[in-house]
């Protein structure tokens, strides 16, 4: 292969795989950003296409609804309570680009447990309750949703958030605020256990 196959090979390989993050990878970011058209039009062959924001830096691969296509890029439901950590940091980047221009949204992780605090049972058990929340945030670092900052319990919600949670998903999310509420104060969750009925896919 010469320089130029091993830079499309890369980039491929990597979306194939999950999410490419600038921060973590410029070099693997540059052979994206130079193999764009030639990505598109190969990967669109097995059905694939190709998101790439550039003002954010990421990208990754959705599938497009083609009959007769088997999924190469599953969907799998996220759980409640992942699921409402993600609304709470989709909302709170909302609410924090409108105001905060190019600075990073920094959040701590006491501020995700009040947040989640009206959607999951914690009366009935502190500290299972706190554990849960760890391991949703834990997940959320994993998706590439959150960075962790220092040693201090701070997370970066980074922008790829956007790809799973969008405006009108948020919308819809807020006219039935009140059934979220409701459905997680009725939840008895088993530790290390989690309920299934997610409301978001990762993709």
């Amino acid at each position: 292969m010469n320089e130029q196959e091993l830079s499309f090979a890369r980039a491929c390989i990597a979306l194939l795989k999950g999410v490419v993050d600038r921060q973590k990878d410029e070099g693997l970011w540059q052979d994206i950003l130079k193999n764009r058209d030639g990505l598109k039009e190969y990967l669109a062959k097995i059905g694939l296409e190709i998101f790439c924001e550039e003002l954010d830096g990421y990208a990754y691969l959705r599938q497009m609804d083609v009959d007769g296509v088997p999924r190469l890029v599953q969907r799998r439901p996220v759980g409640y309570g992942l699921s409402m950590l993600l609304v709470f940091l989709r909302k709170r980047l909302g609410e924090f680009d409108s105001s905060n221009g190019d600075q990073k949204l920094i959040v701590s992780t006491l501020e995700m447990r009040r947040g989640l605090e009206v959607f999951l049972p914690v009366a009935t058990n502190e500290e299972l309750f706190i554990k849960q929340v760890e391991k949703h945030i834990q997940k959320a670092v994993d998706m590439g949703v959150l960075r962790k900052i220092g040693e201090e319990g701070e997370y970066e919600v980074r922008p790829i958030i956007r790809s799973f949670i969008d405006a009108e998903w948020l919308n819809a999310f807020d006219k039935r605020l009140e059934e979220y509420k409701e459905y997680g104060a009725q939840l008895v969750v088993a530790e290390g256990e989690e309920a299934e009925d997610g409301l978001i896919h990762d993709e």
